[in-house]
Parts: structure tokens; C-alpha cells; sequence
């Protein structure tokens, strides 16, 4: 039960953080569509920019692994299985999370 609590309060925090940084990244849609590429790069070098972004990336993927996590225990009954289908979902997510985090972090420090 306490497992259920924790889940379900972590997707909640996650998609209101999500909901925060989606009006932030609305305020700003002139660099994410009628900028060039230098200027974009430019714009994500900005801090307040860099850690939304990086905010954005962590609430992003740990959300969408909460929501598969939901999927997996809804429709997979092994218990082997669905030990299985968590460890694939987490290491998919980290991956694809930490490749993100690290595209922005290269760009910020100049690296693109």
C-alpha cells in the first residue's frame, strides 16, 4: 500500500512540474520557433533555461516510466515478467533520460 502512495504522489509531482515547465517553455516559444540555430543554442546556454530544460527532462522521463510501470503491472500477470519489464523500462527510460541530460549539459558548456 505505502508503495502505491509513493507512486502515485510521484506521478502527480511530476506532471504538475511538467505542467510548470510547459507554460515556461510556451512563454519562450519565439526561440523554439523563429530563432536560428545559433540563437537557440544561445538560448539554452541561458542557467534559468539549462535547468528547465534539465528539470524538464527528469520530470519528463520519470513520468513516462511511472505511467509504463502503470501499463506493465495493468497488463502483464507473471510476476517474473512484470520483474523483467521493470528493470527494461527503468534502464530504457535512464538511458534515453541520460542522453537528453547530457545533450544539454554538452551545449550548455559550449561542446556544440
Amino acid at each position: 500500500m505505502q508503495e502505491n502512495i509513493k507512486h502515485w504522489s510521484a506521478a502527480r509531482l511530476t506532471a504538475m512540474l511538467l505542467a510548470l515547465l510547459f507554460i515556461y517553455f510556451i512563454s519562450q516559444i519565439e526561440y523554439l520557433t523563429r530563432k536560428s540555430r545559433m540563437e537557440f543554442i544561445g538560448w539554452v546556454k541561458e542557467p534559468v533555461t539549462t535547468g528547465a530544460l534539465l528539470l524538464f527532462i527528469i520530470c519528463a522521463f520519470w513520468h513516462a516510466c511511472l505511467g509504463v510501470e502503470e501499463i506493465i503491472t495493468d497488463y502483464i500477470q507473471s510476476k517474473n515478467l512484470q520483474t523483467l519489464s521493470f528493470w527494461i523500462n527503468k534502464l530504457f527510460f535512464f538511458v534515453l533520460g541520460a542522453a537528453c541530460f547530457y545533450a544539454v549539459l554538452a551545449i550548455s558548456f559550449g561542446k556544440f
